[in-house]
This record gives structure tokens, C-alpha cells and sequence, in this order.
């Protein structure tokens, strides 16, 4: 870093309320672990490195949390959440399974849990007294928190880990779900009964989940010679039955209807699957569906719903676990880890109309 970067950052650190662990890493070039270490007077630090790290520190004005004596054995679960009242928001039924998942791996651990509903679209984003009045050891977060919020929790040296989330946009560890194979496995399974034509209804583009379900679905098209056409896409649709209903619409006033459509949870496959039953669609002859989750009403469905199961107790768990390390050994380099989803095969797919006018 040059000295006219260093000047500015060191006369930008000033001006805030905490500086933190993290801040002097980026100040000093270092990882966060080897700043924490030298303030400690860790002997694995080199000398003249940690004295350096020491008088950056007190040039910028850091000054440590206070330790505690012990853990708190409480984490903080906090859920982003359009309403104070309830978590998540209308249709985000996958964050309430997943506040509950938490609940459950917590508690077997013999950990506390405070759980507490952020909303997104308060600014500034307000720090939770649990967070402020050092009640827990860290926290998890989920439903798209405030990068806001997230960037005050880090200067609070205090550990936390995304749920569903990136790496790239909090810069936090994260753990989420990987669907890009299994979208992968359905394209082209659909593409060899003959499909051509695949349209892609999604609650959201901006979250990391629904930017990875979009990227997959486009780099699996291409790959078996099919150009995405715009037409097939629709987006920011409600998160529940009526945005599955309003996807299908969308999708005919634009056109013929794709022979095959992919939808980003199960709630929206169902809502398109009662679309598609009362405008005299046959579903799989005329049409295949495909919904995301794999929620146990897809065995219950006529026809079954073809799913790609999420492991969200393994997606929660893992969270758990890189929190648990961060509390028992610091905050280090942020880490994303990446769970892959898994087609579940049912009877609402099938060969596409044409091939089976072929085989009649």
C-alpha cells in the first residue's frame, strides 16, 4: 500500500465511532488472526511485524472490547425480515424453516438462542441490544440482512456467519446452497426427452441464491446449444402460490408457453401448477414443472412434484460449526461453503409434447 493510501485510510479509520480487528488488518496487510495475535504479544508473530501492527494500532486509536470472563453460551439468530412481527416476510417460508432448524442444532449443542427479526429496509439498520449489550458469543444471520448492520457487528470483532448469503457481499463467512449442478442435471435430462423451450420464475434476482439459480440456468442452456430468450424469465414474483399464478400468466401474455418450467421454491411450482390445471394444461403431457426445496407436500401433489432438495438442517449445521470456531478460536479469513442441491425425480416431468406426438 503506498503512503498517500495509508494516510487516507488511517485518516478514515479516525473518523469512526469502533475501529476494529478487521480494520487493522486491512490497515497493515495482515490477516485478522495475525493482528489479534500480535496485540496479545503472541510470540509466532515476528517482532518487528507485531511492533509495527502495535503502532498502527495506536495511531488509528484502537482500542480492545473489553474481555469477557466467560462465554456467554448464547448465539444470536437474526433474520432479515420485511415486518417486526414475524419472520421473514410474506412467502419467505424457507426462513422461518431455517430459524427453526437453528433453534434445534443450538439447543442440542446446549447453547442459548436469541432469536430476533432485523428489518431490511430501516436506515441505518439499528444493532441489536443483544449484539450491543454483549450478550451473545455470535451470531447467524439470515434472509438477506442489511450489509449495513453486518459491517457494524464486524467492527464488534464479535464472530458471525451468513446463512444463504455470500462471502462477496457481506464479508462474513457464509454457507449456502449450491443449485447450479442440480439445474444443470434437470436442463439437460428435459433436453434429451426433447424440450426446447424453458421458462424460469423467481421471488427475487438480487439475492446470492436467486443470482446463482439465474447464472445456472443460463450456463446450462448454452451448454446444450440454446439460447436463454428474455421472454422465458420472470422475476420478483411473490414468494408463494399467487406468485406461481402470476408467473404462468406473465409467461402467456408474452408467448406460447415453455414445454418446461423451473421454478425457485415449491410454494411458486404449486401456484403455477393450479395456473396451468385451470387454463387445460396437462402437466407433464403439455408442460413439465420443476419446483426447489423438495417440502414434503411435492409427494402429495397430483401429479408429484419434481423438486431439488436443499439440505437446509446440513446448511444450518455447517453455519453452526464455522461460528463455533470462530467463537473458540477467532475471527479469521472469511470462508463460503457451498452446498449442493440434489434433483428428486416425480411425475410432474416428462418428455416433451412433441416427442411424445412422435412416439404416438
Amino acid at each position: 500500500m503506498g503512503r498517500k493510501d495509508l494516510s487516507k485510510l488511517v485518516a478514515e479509520l479516525k473518523t469512526r465511532k469502533r475501529i476494529g480487528v478487521r480494520d487493522l488488518a486491512r490497515l497493515a496487510e495482515v490477516d485478522a488472526s495475525t493482528v489479534s495475535r500480535a496485540l496479545r504479544n503472541d510470540p509466532c508473530v515476528n517482532e518487528e511485524r507485531a511492533r509495527a501492527i502495535r503502532e498502527l494500532a495506536e495511531q488509528v486509536g484502537y482500542r480492545p472490547r473489553p474481555l469477557r470472563s466467560k462465554h456467554a453460551q448464547a448465539v444470536g439468530v437474526l433474520i432479515g425480515s420485511s415486518r417486526a412481527d414475524r419472520i421473514g416476510g410474506k412467502g419467505e417460508h424457507f426462513l422461518e424453516r431455517i430459524a427453526w432448524i437453528a433453534q434445534q442444532i443450538l439447543g442440542e449443542r446446549h447453547l442459548h438462542v436469541n432469536l430476533e427479526c432485523i428489518l431490511r429496509d430501516e436506515k441505518p439498520t439499528p444493532i441489536p441490544a443483544l449484539v450491543q449489550q454483549n450478550r451473545v458469543d455470535g451470531v447467524l444471520l439470515a434472509g438477506h440482512p442489511p450489509v449495513d448492520l453486518v459491517r457494524a457487528i464486524r467492527e464488534l470483532d464479535l464472530p458471525a456467519v451468513a446463512i444463504n448469503d455470500s462471502v462477496e457481499r457481506l464479508g462474513i463467512s457464509s454457507v449456502r446452497s449450491e443449485p447450479g449442478p442440480a439445474i444443470h442435471e434437470c436442463i439437460l435430462r428435459l433436453a434429451a426427452w426433447g424440450h426446447r423451450q424453458f421458462g424460469l420464475l423467481l421471488n427475487e434476482l438480487e439475492s446470492p441464491t436467486a443470482k446463482a439459480r439465474h447464472q445456472s440456468y443460463q450456463t446450462s442452456l448454452r451448454d446444450i446449444g440454446i439460447e436463454p430468450d428474455p421472454a422465458w424469465l420472470v422475476s420478483d414474483l411473490p414468494g408463494e402460490l399467487a406468485g406461481g399464478r402470476e408467473g404462468v400468466r406473465q409467461l402467456k401474455a408474452r408467448g406460447p408457453l415453455p414445454s418446461a418450467i423451473l421454478c425457485s421454491n415449491d410454494w411458486l411450482a404449486m401456484g403455477a401448477m393450479q395456473e396451468l390445471h385451470l387454463q387445460g394444461c396437462r402437466i407433464p403431457e403439455d408442460i413439465s414443472l420443476v419446483g426447489h426445496d423438495d417440502l414434503p407436500f411435492c409427494e402429495d401433489l397430483e401429479p408429484t412434484l419434481t423438486s431439488i432438495h436443499r439440505a437446509e438442517k446440513e446448511i444450518v449445521a455447517k453455519a453452526v460449526d464455522l461460528l463455533s470456531e470462530e467463537i473458540e478460536h477467532g475471527i479469521g479469513e472469511p470462508r463460503e461453503i457451498l452446498v449442493e442441491g440434489v434433483m428428486v425425480w416425480r411425475n410432474s416431468t416428462g418428455m416433451a409434447p412433441a416427442r411424445r406426438a412422435g412416439q404416438s
